[in-house]
C-alpha cells in the first residue's frame, strides 16, 4: 500500500511540472530590415532578421520585441541546387548559432538582452526555392530561452528548448537577399528530474499493480 502511495504522489508530481515544457512559444520574424548572405560552397548561410513578435502557442495575445535582432549562421555547405528534390544542404558543422536579442516587453526603453540563444543540430538545415523566394528551414534548433521572458509569458522556468525554424528568403544563391519572415517555434524539454519522477511512478504503479494480480 506504502508502495503504491509513493508511486502515485510521485506521477501526481511529475504531471506538476508538465506545464514547464507543454506550451511552445513563437518566435514570430516580419523580416523588418532583415538580410541573408551566401557567397560560396566554403561559406554558412548567414542571415539578420529585424521585426520581430512572440507569442505562446494556443494563446491570443501576441506580444511586440523592442529593440530586436534574430541572427543565424548555419553549417558547412553539403551540396544541392536548391528544388525540391535536391535542395541546398547545409550542416550540422562546424558552426551553427542562432540568437535572438531585444527586450522583454512592455520596456520600450531598455539595453537589448539575449532572449535566445542555441545552434542547429544534424541533421542541419535546407533551403528550396519556393513562389517568390527560398524557403529555409531547419528542423532541430536547441537553446535556452531568457527566464524573465517566460516569467512575462506566465511560463514556468524551464533549462533547455527545442523546436524548428522557418524562414522565406528573396534574392539569389549563391549571393544574398532579403529575409521576408522567420518563425522559431520552441518547446521546453522535460527536466531530468522531471524523468525520474516519471520514471518512479511508473515502475511504483507498475509493482503495485503485480502485486494485486498475484493476490488474486
Amino acid at each position: 500500500m506504502l508502495v503504491k502511495k509513493v508511486a502515485i504522489m510521485a506521477f501526481v508530481l511529475f504531471l506538476g511540472s508538465l506545464p514547464a515544457w507543454a506550451s511552445p512559444i513563437d518566435f514570430e520574424g516580419s523580416g523588418d530590415g532583415g538580410m541573408w548572405s551566401w557567397m560560396s560552397s566554403t561559406d554558412p548561410l548567414t542571415a539578420t532578421s529585424l521585426g520581430l513578435a512572440i507569442k505562446v502557442v494556443g494563446t491570443p495575445n501576441t506580444y511586440p520585441i523592442y529593440m530586436p535582432t534574430e541572427s543565424f549562421m548555419s553549417g558547412t555547405f553539403l551540396g544541392g541546387n536548391g528544388t525540391s528534390l535536391s535542395p541546398w544542404a547545409f550542416g550540422p558543422s562546424p558552426s551553427m548559432s542562432f540568437t535572438i536579442t531585444g527586450c522583454v516587453p512592455p520596456a520600450a526603453s531598455c539595453t537589448p538582452v539575449t532572449l535566445f540563444s542555441g545552434q542547429f543540430g544534424p541533421p542541419g538545415e535546407t533551403a528550396v526555392d519556393g513562389d517568390g523566394g527560398m524557403v529555409f528551414t531547419a528542423t532541430d534548433v536547441t537553446g535556452t530561452v531568457d527566464p524573465a521572458l517566460l516569467s512575462f509569458l506566465g511560463l514556468p522556468t524551464a533549462t533547455n528548448f527545442v523546436g524548428t525554424y522557418d524562414a522565406t528568403l528573396t534574392g539569389i544563391m549563391p549571393g544574398g537577399g532579403d529575409v521576408a519572415s522567420g518563425d522559431l517555434v520552441l518547446s521546453a524539454t522535460p527536466e531530468p528530474s522531471s524523468l525520474v519522477l516519471l520514471g518512479i511512478g511508473l515502475f511504483g504503479l507498475a509493482f503495485a499493480m503485480r502485486r494485486t494480480l498475484f493476490r488474486v
